[in-house]
């Protein structure tokens, strides 16, 4: 009796298996997470840079697979009387970004570099960002204050998404950024890692 090879059938059915798997990816990679950004201009940075700072972080953001959506503020119980945007209660995944001046900064704060700063661990879902440090690094380098702006801010709500003051050596999440990661934050190729990507949608979970 002639005996039947195993080996088609064997690769007959990794090459189903694997089919399969590429046509129904697995949820984890295709669900989008989603988390809620109250900003508060303390700075009274001109309503263009902040709409364009909101739209480059949310770039930024859906690149990673997080959608954001944005709250803007009130700053006075006057101005409360008309802007309600931000009465409804805070839940998981809220996040707060102050649009502030260098004024507030303390010694050991931020250095001159700085464009913000967040404390994962004593305050996790607050960040603040620095309009003036945004609006020199731009005169000097020549790219937009509102794209420099939703950079750090992107920046910033990274610390509090990774849970961790860390920084690293490649992508948005740099300590500092040279000539190179501000024309690629031009280009809008200064993003997340795929590892950084990886480690924060997973936190979004309901």
């Amino acid at each position: 009796m002639k005996r039947l090879s195993l080996k088609p059938l064997l690769l007959l059915t990794i090459q189903l298996s694997l089919t399969a798997l590429s046509s129904n990816p697995a949820q984890y990679d295709t669900e989008t997470r989603a988390i809620t950004v109250r900003i508060y201009n303390l700075a009274e940075a001109p309503a263009k840079e902040i709409a364009q700072a909101r739209d480059e972080a949310a770039r930024i953001f859906k690149h990673a697979g997080i959608e954001v959506r944005w709250l803007s503020c009130a700053l006075s119980l006057q101005e409360a009387r008309t802007n309600t945007a931000c009465e409804e209660a805070t839940v998981r995944h809220d996040f707060h970004v102050v649009v502030s001046t260098a004024s507030i900064t303390k010694p050991g704060i931020a250095t001159d570099a700085s464009l913000g700063f967040a404390f994962p661990l004593a305050l996790p879902s607050h960040a603040v960002v620095l309009w003036e440090r945004s609006k020199k690094t731009s005169e000097t380098s020549g790219v937009p204050a509102g794209i420099i702006l939703g950079h750090a801010i992107a920046h910033e709500l990274g610390h509090l998404l990774l849970h961790s003051m860390e920084h690293s050596r490649t992508g948005i999440m740099r300590s500092r950024w040279g000539k190179e990661d501000l024309i690629r934050a031009q280009n809008g190729t200064l993003l997340f890692t795929t590892e950084q990507a990886n480690t924060m949608r997973p936190g979004l979970m309901n």
